[in-house]
């Protein structure tokens, strides 16, 4: 992890001694055995491996760390997505970009979408915002590892998945995405609940998540066979 000595940054191990020496002015967690540093020399950030070799020299003036092995960097375009080597799979073309996560990236250029990682649209730049959020209440940056999205526009709220199927139009003011449904919640504040397909599951007559997630418990207890 990235420690402090003095002015400037270097990494330490599990044991807590100096890996890699502090030489940086700034330094990000390790990604894929990778990180990315900056130099107290240049404002441009290089990339170096576990054993602080540079894999990439001083080339970007932003960087964010590797994630499904690729990474978005700003050289001298907008923001592009790199390999390891340096490559660039994404040309520079959004305004704003968000980790790949299992092939796919939120992107934004005139709204946000989200492109493969060949750079192709897949989930057209159309939307106000990725706001994708589990049940249980972590956030999650663009799709969920099923490939599930919850999309806003103008402040409601949808589901689409990686194929830009719309599963759950965006009229949602709050929606949530649970193992087997989406939770809802409406203008009133109530919750309910719709399956997978976007159909309604329960009514929205419940005063917070936790008793939408108490009758879905329900719902599988009565559905499951007594062996």
């Amino acid at each position: 992890m990235p420690d402090r000595d003095g002015p400037l940054w270097g990494y330490t191990g599990q044991d807590g001694d100096m890996v890699i020496p502090a030489r940086y002015a700034e330094a990000q967690p390790f990604h894929d055995g990778l990180a990315w540093v900056r130099r107290p020399d240049t404002d441009r950030w290089s990339l170096i491996n576990l054993l602080g070799t540079t894999v990439i020299p001083p080339s970007y003036r932003a960087a964010h760390p590797f994630s499904d092995g690729l990474a978005w960097v700003v050289g001298e375009g907008g923001w592009t997505a790199i390999d390891a080597t340096g490559t660039v799979q994404v040309p520079p073309n959004f305004a704003e970009v968000r980790p790949f996560r299992r092939g796919l990236a939120a992107v934004r250029r005139e709204g946000w979408g989200a492109v493969d990682r060949t750079g192709r649209i897949v989930v057209p730049t159309r939307y106000h915002g990725f706001v994708t959020e589990l049940a249980d209440g972590q956030q999650v940056d663009g799709f969920t590892d099923e490939g599930l999205a919850v999309v806003d526009v103008a402040g409601r709220r949808g589901v689409v998945d990686r194929t830009n199927t719309v599963l759950v139009p965006p009229t949602h003011p709050m929606l949530v995405i649970h193992p087997v449904a989406f939770l809802f919640g409406n203008e009133t504040g109530r919750w309910g609940a719709l399956d997978r397909r976007g159909l309604p599951l329960i009514d929205p007559v419940h005063r917070d998540r936790d008793e939408v997630l108490e009758e879905i418990d329900r719902l599988l207890t009565d559905a499951n066979p007594v062996l």
